[in-house]
């Protein structure tokens, strides 16, 4: 670990088992969501991982991110859910990775591409039923015609993403269900029958089984954490992502005194003060100062001033014999208390995606194989 007293521990049984349970809510193929490195869990132990459980096909949301797993794991299909440049047409030709078109110039330049290598390639069209992000909207039947014309284009799937599935009424995520079946529909009479439907995110797979075709996209449920507070069944995920740090410094201060920038800590009472060698810099949000907690010894104790770049301070009055050394739960289980990214999130009035993704590139990845 070069001496870092910091990292997060990947489970990559709790993930099998994520997947499995997941699974078990779907009869359609599960693509897994791995971009933005796996949600912060690291993108190739990841799709190692998953790979073993019978996972297929893996969606990213960058080029770069397609070409790293596709560097490792040539037998996998990949696909780039979000935007790519017409300029990275040979890449996706040459690799075989099959790119969301939304826009005609896209799929020409593609084209070219595919004719110039003597190649066919796979692609995905992106319909846009109401997300408002990407996509051909419901009115653009003429331009996704067009595509099917262009030389060397294999359209195998089409898909389109939800912008509510995550909440209780599902009345908008059926409007653009419907939305998209029309779309599906009107290019069937039309003579463009594509293979491949995909509308389920996570929300969409366990609450919305009028969602799921051919492929659901399983994302921040494989990870372990629900995809909001509105979908109340417990499927009994398991977090897949803990981190921890060791205490580096603790020291009593008087009543009065102040701990760290701004003073914005002062002491009611005479206060026990334990440094911890985290801080923004690796994903701490500074907007948990002075509200965020940590668990030492199997408790909960309180950040106390401004989170630092590289240091935070948490108060252990209350636990007693803290000592340099002892490792601090950030996220994660001690003794029978734990703390979840969903809680974190909800600290700062945000969602547990922004947490996890967030834990940044200088914190090592240690992973408990599966």
């Amino acid at each position: 670990m070069g001496g870092r007293q910091v990292w997060a521990e990947v489970d990559l049984q709790a993930l099998k088992d994520n997947f499995f349970k997941l699974q078990s809510y779907t009869k359609s193929e599960i693509m897994p969501i791995v971009k933005a490195d796996a949600y912060g869990h690291g993108a190739l132990p990841v799709v190692k991982t998953l790979i073993a459980c019978g996972a297929k096909r893996f969606g990213v949301a960058l080029l770069e991110e397609a070409l790293e797993i596709k560097t490792v794991f040539p037998q996998v299909t990949v696909m780039v859910i979000g935007a790519t440049e017409e300029n990275d047409s040979e890449t996706l030709v040459r690799e075989d990775i099959i790119p969301t078109i939304f826009q005609l110039n896209q799929a020409q330049a593609l084209s070219e591409a595919a004719v110039r290598l003597k190649r066919s390639v796979r692609l995905h069209i992106k319909v846009d039923t109401g997300m408002g992000r990407i996509g051909f909207r419901a009115t653009e039947i003429a331009e996704i015609l067009k595509i099917a014309e262009l030389p060397n284009l294999i359209i195998e799937g089409i898909f389109t993403h939800f912008a509510t599935a995550d909440q209780k009424d599902l009345s908008f995520a059926k409007k653009q269900l419907k939305s998209f079946q029309t779309v599906y529909d009107q290019l069937k009479v039309a003579g463009l029958t594509i293979p491949i439907r995909h509308t389920a995110n996570s929300a969409g797979i366990i609450q919305f089984p009028d969602s799921h075709f051919e492929i659901v996209r399983l994302g921040i449920s494989l990870y372990g954490l629900q995809p909001s507070a509105q979908i109340s069944e417990n499927i009994g995920l398991q977090p897949v992502l803990s981190w921890k740090a060791k205490v580096s410094h603790v020291k009593t201060i008087e009543t009065g005194e102040t701990v760290s920038y701004g003073r914005t800590f002062q002491a009611a009472y005479p206060t026990r003060v334990a440094t911890v060698p985290v801080g923004y810099a690796d994903g701490l949000r500074r907007a948990l100062s002075n509200q965020g907690e940590m668990l030492i010894r199997g408790r909960r104790s309180t950040i106390i001033g401004r989170i630092c770049m590289d240091q935070t301070m948490l108060d252990v009055t209350k636990i007693s014999n803290v000592q340099v050394g002892d490792v601090v739960t950030i996220l994660g289980k001690d003794g029978n208390e734990h703390l979840t990214a969903t809680e974190m999130a909800d600290w700062m009035s945000t969602i547990s995606y922004e947490v996890v993704c967030g834990v940044s590139k200088r914190v090592p990845r240690l992973y408990k194989e599966a």
